[in-house]
Order: C-alpha cells, then structure tokens, then sequence
C-alpha cells in the first residue's frame, strides 16, 4: 500500500473533462445549530451567542458532490468561504485540466476570507475530494454585521492576519529550506504540540505532498524512509507517529510553524 494514499472506491473515466480525484467517505456535516464550527475557525471557544447567531444568519449553505468544484478560481468572489464537513484538495489548474496540489483541507476549515474583500476571483480552485458542506458569507452581509459586532470584526482580522503569517512562513520553507527541512515543517503544521509525541493521519497522495513540498515522489519517499531510519517518525498505513515533535523541529532550523491558525 502507498504510504498517504486515499482508499478509492473507482476512478472516473479518462474522458472527463475535469479530472475527478479519488472518492472518499464524508463524515456527517454538523446540524444547521451546532456553533462547533464556527468557534473552531474563529479560535473562540468562548464566542458570545449574539457572534453565533450572527453567522449563522448569514451562513449560505451548500452542498458539493465529490469530484466537483467547490471555488472556481474564473469568478470575482463575493462571499468568504468555510469548509463546514469534507475533505477538499486546493492548487492551480495544469495544461491537462488536473489541479496541482498545493494544500489539502479537512472541514471544518476556511477556503478563501481574502477574495470578496477584493472582488477578485480566488487564488487557488477547490475541489472536492469527499462529499463537503460549504458555508458561504456574502461580504456585503459581514460588512454590516462587523459594524454591529466588533468582536466578530476582530476575530476575522485575526483569521486574516493567520493566513497571511502562515502563507509567509510556507513561502519561505520553500524558498530557503533545504528538502529535509521543508518536509519537517510540512510535518510541523500538522503536528497539534509542540513538544513530545504526537499521532498524525495524513490521506494525501505521496505526489500531492511532493508537489507541495517542490520535490519529486522519489525524493519524497527516499527523505521519509531516512526520516523512519533516524526514528524521526514512524508509519503505518495511513497513521504517522512522531516520537519527540522536538526533533522536527530542529530538522526544520529550529523554527515550528504556529499550529493554531485558525481552520487550519
């Protein structure tokens, strides 16, 4: 078995015109009340109900098939946009009309707060990889709610303010990291401690990761297999364990990436 590839239940055929990924099962949304979500993406346990009830009469709810679109990266966006349920892949189209991986995200989990602030269209397309439940917040709504709810305006600079941190310190593992380093911070963000053990579950595809990481599968899989050698981490099946998330990060050069970015 390839180490983080997803089970699949069937491909589709070659002649579709957009490449469907492998399907896997959803997980049951939340119920149109459960405020769970919300306060997870928002990194508020203690969210005021008057917050809650806010979002959740703005929330536009829908549903997307695995295999779909979920963002099309062709239209001005007028909405932030949550994962509530799902498993989605995010990166840019190829010439062949596959999509190049660049993250991969697990609801509940933001997939675009920037686009509608701008009118732009969104940087990175989004395709389901389960069936997903999307939440949508049209701007012009957040807009007048922010005016009547200051600390919900604030926590959304600080969704905003995490993203940005996270795309720089993602920017730079790639541009100065050696390959090691870059897989020990890719590790690193996954990890939810920063010291002693941690158990990961990562289902991505070895060359979704590599693209990531700006490697090749071959060079991914020789770096895993002296990863497992050093005792840097073990991995069975799908579950990666890492012994001391200490020693990660000094692979990594010593810096950790924040593990509490909001809907990460």
């Amino acid at each position: 078995m390839e180490m983080f590839t997803p089970r699949a239940e069937g491909t589709a055929p070659a002649a579709a015109p957009l490449p469907r990924p492998r399907r896997r099962l959803a997980a049951a949304p939340p119920s149109l009340a459960d405020p769970a979500p919300w306060r997870r993406v928002l990194a508020a346990s203690a969210l005021a109900q008057p917050e809650i009830d806010a979002l959740m009469s703005m929330a536009r709810r829908r549903m997307v098939a695995a295999g779909d679109l979920v963002l099309d990266g062709r239209q001005p966006s007028r909405s932030l946009v949550l994962l509530l349920s799902g498993d989605v892949v995010m990166g840019s189209r190829a010439a062949d009309g596959s999509l190049r991986t660049e993250r991969s995200v697990n609801g509940p989990a933001w997939l675009d707060v920037s686009a509608a602030w701008l009118g732009q269209p969104c940087a990175m397309e989004a395709q389901a990889l389960s069936d997903a439940v999307v939440a949508e917040l049209p701007i012009d709504d957040v807009m007048r709610q922010m005016a009547s709810h200051p600390a919900l305006a604030g926590l959304l600079c600080q969704v905003l303010a995490m993203q940005i941190r996270q795309m720089t310190l993602s920017s730079r593992n790639l541009l100065h990291n050696d390959a090691p380093a870059r897989l020990a911070q890719w590790l690193l963000q996954r990890c939810t401690v920063r010291s002693g053990p941690a158990e990961l579950r990562l289902q991505e595809r070895k060359r979704d990761i590599a693209q990531q990481l700006a490697m090749s599968p071959e060079t991914l899989s020789r770096l895993i297999r002296s990863f497992q050698s050093r005792g840097v981490m073990s991995v069975r099946g799908y579950q990666v364990r890492v012994p001391e998330v200490a020693e990660l990060c000094a692979l990594a050069g010593g810096v950790a990436h924040s593990n509490s970015m909001p809907g990460r």
